[in-house]
């Protein structure tokens, strides 16, 4: 299959590798030189610009940072659009916004997917991502070789835009859980508990969950967290402060609270000022840290 791929950050990189590896014809473009000759190197083709790279294939999968980038690449891609065009969006943008990207590019004969993933850089890297699929499943079953060589799961959730609902929700619980992981490790820290035995009971009690088991923010507990890696992201600070900005606005427009997103919002926004907007989201644990004089 020619399978196009556009947005080649920590996420869409491997999820490129893992098509080549697959036996698709990949096509690609990244606001980037770097990346595109790294895709380049395993096999990948360089497929100019949006309108290039959905031009040469059958499917084209979009992995962008943010909403406007999104209905950028669609503006690009409009021209090379028609009958026989599949269009997948990965990343994670306002379900408003989703929902009119459905209809622009189904309005050319083309079909659309919206499929947010989860799973972070490691799960990109291991081909073991989630996806929330939102759209007709009938183009899902279309778009499924072009899904499954990074797809861990596929979950057909519902028509458009409910991928980016399922999407923010499941970030609203993930950064719950990075918040309340670091305050008890912060407060375990300062009163003396060792912290690779807190590790062991909360991963054998109810405090467990993805936050402690992936990220408890300690150095050298879990070896392969972001605390123990210098904080190199999983997944950005930036990019977590995002998603809760999409989804305190989602939520006002359909009037359901959300107490916890509006507090974490403010500890993220306070680790970006810090500095550590570009490491992963559990560096929130250096502003904790600093308010308990840790």
């Amino acid at each position: 299959m020619q399978v196009g791929f556009i947005g080649l950050g920590a996420m869409g990189l491997p999820m490129t590798h893992h098509l080549v590896d697959a036996g698709h014809d990949v096509i690609v473009a990244s606001r980037s030189r770097g990346p595109i000759d790294e895709a380049l190197a395993f096999g990948a083709q360089d497929g100019g610009d949006p309108r290039g790279v959905v031009q040469a294939s059958e499917v084209t999968i979009l992995c962008v940072p943010n909403s406007p980038d999104v209905v950028s690449v669609v503006d690009d891609a409009l021209p090379a659009l028609g009958p026989g065009k599949l269009i997948v969006d990965t990343s994670t943008i306002s379900p408003d916004v989703e929902r009119v990207q459905h209809e622009r590019v189904t309005a050319t004969g083309s079909r659309y997917l919206e499929a947010p993933l989860s799973g972070g850089t490691a799960g990109a890297q291991r081909g073991q991502l989630t996806l929330m699929v939102g759209g007709d499943p009938e183009v899902l079953a279309a778009a499924r070789p072009a899904l499954e060589p990074f797809a861990g799961l596929i979950v057909h959730v519902g028509g458009p835009g409910m991928g980016q609902v399922v999407k923010l929700c499941n970030n609203l619980i993930y950064a719950a859980q990075m918040l309340a992981t670091a305050e008890a490790t912060v407060m375990a820290e300062k009163s003396g508990v060792d912290l690779t035995e807190l590790y062991e009971v909360l991963t054998h009690a109810t405090g467990d969950c993805v936050a402690v088991r992936t990220r408890l923010p300690a150095p050298g507990v879990v070896a392969d967290s972001p605390a123990s890696n210098n904080w190199a992201p999983g997944f950005m600070t930036d990019l977590m402060a995002k998603d809760l900005d999409l989804a305190v606005g989602y939520a006002a427009q359909h009037r359901t609270p959300l107490f916890t997103a509006g507090l974490v919002r403010q500890i993220l926004g306070a680790a970006s000022e810090a500095g550590y907007g570009r490491e992963d989201f559990s560096a929130l644990a250096k502003v904790i840290r600093a308010l308990a004089g840790a």
